[in-house]
C-alpha cells in the first residue's frame, strides 16, 4: 500500500548501532539534534530475561550524522523476572533533560509500565524514574506501551494513551498517577490494533500531527497520518501508507517514533526491521493536504 502524494522528499540514513531513535532539536548546539537509540542483546535462550536493552544518549550535526554517542546508566533499582530488562523506546521531550521509557522489568506482572526519567546530559545518568499509574478500566485486552506526550504544564503531562479507542490521559509528574480526560471512538478496524508512533504540534495551524501504525495479528500493515486539535478531537486523517518500499510485496517492521518541524519541511525517524535507522524529511504541507479536512 502505498499514497504517491506523500512520499518522502529524501531519507538520510543515520549510522550507530540499534534502533527506535526519538529525535529533538538540541538545546544547546543550534542547528544539531539530540537523541535516543535502543539496542538491545541476548542474554539466554533458555532463562529470563533474553534480551538486555541498552540506551544511547547520541548527538546529531546538521545532516543527521552522529558526533557524539554515549550509553545512559539506569539509577539502581529493584528488576523482576520479565522478556526484557532495561529501559526500552525512550522518547525525548523538548526541554532535553527527560524523556519517557518503558519497563517490563518493573514489576512482577510481566506487563509494560511507562516511566517519567530525568537525566542528566553531562553524565550521561539517569536520576528520577516515576512510573505511571494507569487508572483505566481492568478489562482491556493488554496495557498500551507508547503513550505520547501531547503536551504539558508545570505539574502534569497530557498524553495520548490509546488510539482504538482515542483516549488522552493526564499524568502527574510527581506521582505518575494518571486520570482520563478525553475519549473518543474513531476507528473501524476490524481484527487491527493501532499503535503509537510520532507526535508534534504544529503552532501554524493550531493541531498535532501524529503517526500510527496499524497492526494485524502482530504483522504490521502500514502507518497514517492523523490531526488532533487542541481539544484532541481528531480532525483529520490520511491514507494509509508505507514509509519504505515493500520488499517482496510485504511491508518492512516500520517504526516511527519522533516527528520534528524545520522550515516546512517534516522530519520523521524510522526504524526499518529493527535493524536501520532513517530520517524522512517530507513536505509538510503536502501532509497535511493529504489528510482528509473534518474541521
Amino acid at each position: 500500500m502505498e499514497h504517491p502524494s506523500i512520499k518522502a522528499l529524501r531519507k538520510i540514513r543515520v549510522v550507530h548501532e540499534g534502533f527506535n531513535m526519538s529525535m529533538i532539536e538540541h538545546p544547546e548546539h543550534p542547528n544539531e539534534y539530540l537523541a535516543t537509540i535502543r539496542d538491545k542483546f541476548n542474554t539466554s535462550s533458555y532463562e529470563y530475561p533474553t534480551i538486555e536493552n541498552i540506551v544511547y544518549l547520541v548527538r546529531l550535526d546538521s545532516s543527521f550524522q552522529v558526533v557524539e554517542s554515549k550509553k545512559m546508566e539506569e539509577p539502581p533499582r529493584k528488576r523482576y523476572e520479565s522478556f526484557t530488562t532495561g529501559l526500552e523506546d525512550c522518547r525525548l521531550l523538548e526541554d532535553g533533560s527527560t524523556m519517557t521509557g518503558v519497563l517490563l522489568d518493573n514489576s512482577e506482572h510481566w506487563v509494560p509500565e511507562m516511566c517519567l526519567c530525568h537525566f542528566d546530559r553531562v553524565s550521561h545518568k539517569i536520576g528520577k524514574m516515576i512510573v505511571f499509574n494507569t487508572n483505566t478500566n481492568s478489562d482491556e485486552p493488554k496495557p498500551e506501551k507508547n503513550w505520547l506526550v501531547l503536551n504539558r504544564n508545570s505539574t502534569k503531562l497530557f498524553m495520548l494513551y490509546s488510539y482504538d479507542p482515542l483516549r488522552v490521559m493526564s499524568v502527574d509528574i510527581e506521582t505518575g498517577d494518571s486520570h482520563l480526560v478525553h475519549f473518543q471512538k474513531i476507528f473501524n478496524l476490524e481484527n487491527c490494533e493501532v499503535h503509537g508512533g510520532g507526535l508534534i504540534y504544529l503552532e501554524s495551524e493550531r493541531v498535532y500531527l501524529v503517526t500510527v501504525r496499524v497492526v494485524n495479528n502482530s504483522n504490521y500493515m502500514f502507518s497514517m497520518w492523523l490531526l488532533l486539535n487542541e481539544q484532541y478531537k481528531m480532525v483529520g486523517m490520511s491514507t494509509g501508507f508505507l514509509f519504505s518500499e515493500p520488499v517482496d510485496t510485504k511491508p518492512r517492521y516500520e517504526m516511527c517514533m519522533s516527528l520534528l518541524e524545520k522550515n516546512g519541511k517534516l522530519y520523521a525517524t524510522v526504524s526499518l526491521d529493527d535493524e536501520e535507522i532513517y530520517v524522512y524529511e517530507f513536505d509538510l504541507n503536502m501532509i497535511l493536504d493529504n489528510c482528509m479536512e473534518k474541521r
